[in-house]
């Protein structure tokens, strides 16, 4: 018998190879350090479909494994707007993002789970920076700084997931 996951949670950037492909990764091992991992699905994609069926991005995967993450095996895909129905939390890297899904969000609910992925980092919060800089145009510095943003914000994920699970199980 397969078990269904209890949340869903999607990460989303432009083209599912940088930033979300790095969400999801990271947040899968944090997760899975904290044993909710058989609880919870995580998926990544792109608003547009420009990569999809690709690999991450080069500078993405060497990124992660310099940190102990294995980014190899993700395969972009684009965000259609059925996915919506199956998901609990959609996490956008930036405010463009965060437009163009609730508009293709079909319902008021629907629009209410997209939220931009540094809010769940208190210090971005409190610095007024919860957008994710897409680091694709850039070099080494830029993918190491989006995997610190993405981490940390992947653990701010993994409280809000766990109390999210606690309060359905009451």
């Amino acid at each position: 018998m397969t078990r269904t996951p209890a949340y869903r949670v999607c990460f989303v950037c432009s083209g599912n190879i940088c930033r979300s492909p790095m969400g999801e990764v990271i947040l899968r091992s944090l997760l899975e350090e904290a044993g909710l991992d058989a609880l919870v699905e995580v998926t990544s994609a792109g608003t547009g479909g420009w990569h999809e069926g690709e690999g991450a991005d080069p500078r993405t995967v060497r990124t992660l494994d310099e940190h102990g993450y294995d980014g190899s095996a993700h395969v972009a895909h684009e965000f259609l707007p059925e996915r919506f129905e199956e998901l609990d939390l959609v996490l956008a890297a930036d405010l463009g993002h965060v437009r163009q899904l609730q508009r293709r969000a079909p319902t008021a609910a629907d629009q209410d789970k997209v939220r931009l992925m540094r809010e769940f980092d208190e210090e971005a919060v409190a610095a007024g920076t919860l957008e994710v800089d897409d680091p694709w145009h850039g070099g080494e510095a830029e993918f190491q700084r989006c995997l610190a943003e993405v981490r940390a914000a992947c653990h701010g994920v993994v409280a809000h997931v766990a109390a999210e699970l606690a309060a359905t199980r009451r």
